[in-house]
Formats: structure tokens, sequence, C-alpha cells
């Protein structure tokens, strides 16, 4: 159904002097949907998030939030209207402490539910093991907590549709499954999930369906098995080291 739609990217065009990053993307994400988006290096994911976030304007083309075209407005404006982003580079305080980085996002510019945004906050903070009052300098948390740190802090805003440009990098087995668990119960809650991941591992414990971009296009979409049953996808990024 057309009113669900959560996130849509409309014949979305973007590029860097002679690099082409997007090239007539177009994406839709439904509400209460926990999409993964899975591509080579370079074939654009990292730029889409980019564009759908307003970090980057697009060239042509279009972005929708909840059927609002926000292609022009600035990146606290979708922020506003409930979007929020966590970096592929950790953007948490690391010198201040745990509790301070969780008081600092202001959920009064949210658009979404405040009490059902503080649902999933909480459930983010007890499935990662975070402490709200916890006084230890961000700096000395090992690399994962601090990851799940910055993943605490977006939802601290409430919003109804978060991007996540790759949560496990770095992390083991161990840490990668956890992740998986908490952002599967998160999306339970009715949070709207956009994941850039390359550990097909993750990909097939989480994704209820699955875009592949490459070289700046959308190249196919579909379920895990579909897509990891893909020789064409299996021959541009599955069979790059996975």
């Amino acid at each position: 159904m057309e009113n669900n739609i959560a996130l849509e990217a409309r014949s979305v065009n973007k590029r860097f002097g002679g690099v082409v990053a997007a090239n007539d993307i177009n994406l839709q994400v439904n509400s209460g949907e926990l999409r993964c988006i899975i591509g080579p290096n370079g074939a654009g994911k990292s730029t889409l998030f980019a564009l759908l976030c307003g970090i980057q304007r697009v060239d042509s083309g279009n972005i929708f939030v909840h059927q609002h075209d926000v292609t022009r407005l600035h990146q606290f404006q979708r922020v506003r209207r409930g979007i929020g982003l966590t970096f592929q580079t950790n953007r948490a305080y690391l010198d201040l402490s745990v509790s301070r980085n969780l008081a600092i996002p202001n959920s009064k510019f949210g658009m979404g539910d405040r009490k059902r945004g503080q649902e999933r906050l909480d459930i983010a903070l007890v499935g990662f093991g975070l402490d709200p009052d916890d006084t230890t300098r961000a700096g000395l948390l090992p690399h994962h907590k601090l990851q799940w740190l910055e993943m605490s802090m977006v939802l601290g805003g409430f919003p109804e549709t978060i991007l996540i440009d790759e949560p496990t990098a770095g992390m083991s087995r161990e840490e990668t499954d956890r992740t998986a668990e908490v952002l599967k119960q998160l999306n339970e809650h009715g949070l709207t999930i956009l994941v850039v991941e390359h550990d097909i591992h993750f990909v097939k414990s989480v994704a209820q369906k699955v875009t592949v971009l490459h070289q700046g296009r959308v190249f196919i979409e579909g379920n895990v098995e579909e897509i990891t049953g893909n020789e064409d996808v299996k021959k541009i990024y599955l069979g790059h080291g996975h």
C-alpha cells in the first residue's frame, strides 16, 4: 500500500566529478520493515544513505519521508520528520561519559510517538548492556560498546525510521549476533530499519528484504534466499570474500 511507505527515493542521481555515485536509484522502504542494503565497495551504499538523510543533496530526483517530499530539507529538518542515522565512523563524544552522551539527543524535535520511542530506547539499552547512569568516559569503551552507544544515542531522538551504516564492522561473531537480536527486537516494536552491511551472516539473520546496489544502481531486490541464490549477485558481491 502506497500510504505504508516510510522512506522513498525516486529517480535519484548524484555525481561527484566524473564519478556517478547514484544512478537513477528507486527505493521504497515500508513502515515497520527491516531492510538490508548490500553491494561491493564503491556501489554507492553510503552515498545513498547520505542522500536519504540530507547530508548530500541530490543532483536530480526526489526523497520522500511518509509521502512528504523532503528533497530540499536540511538534515536536521529530516530528523524532525523521524529519520535517524548512524555513521560508519562513530560519532559519540569520546570525552563525555556514557550518561552524558545518552542525554544529548533532544527528543522534543522528533515526530514520533514519545512513549513508543522511549520503549525502543529501553530495549536497546537493556539489549546492549548500557547503563544510562554510567559515568565511564565513552572513549574508554571497547569498540562494540561504542557502536552500541551511538545506536542508542540515535534512538534517544525517538526516530520512526533509522538508517544504520555498517553496524557490525569490527565486531566479533557474538557481538554481531547480539546486535542482530536487538535490531530485530526494535523492529518488532515498530521501528523501520534500513541497514548497510557487508556481513552476510548478519544480513541472513535480520533482513526481511535485501536491496543489492552495483555501480550506483539498484541491481536487484528480493528476500534473502532469492538474493544469496542469485548467480549474478554471487559474481558481483558474494564471491568477493563472502
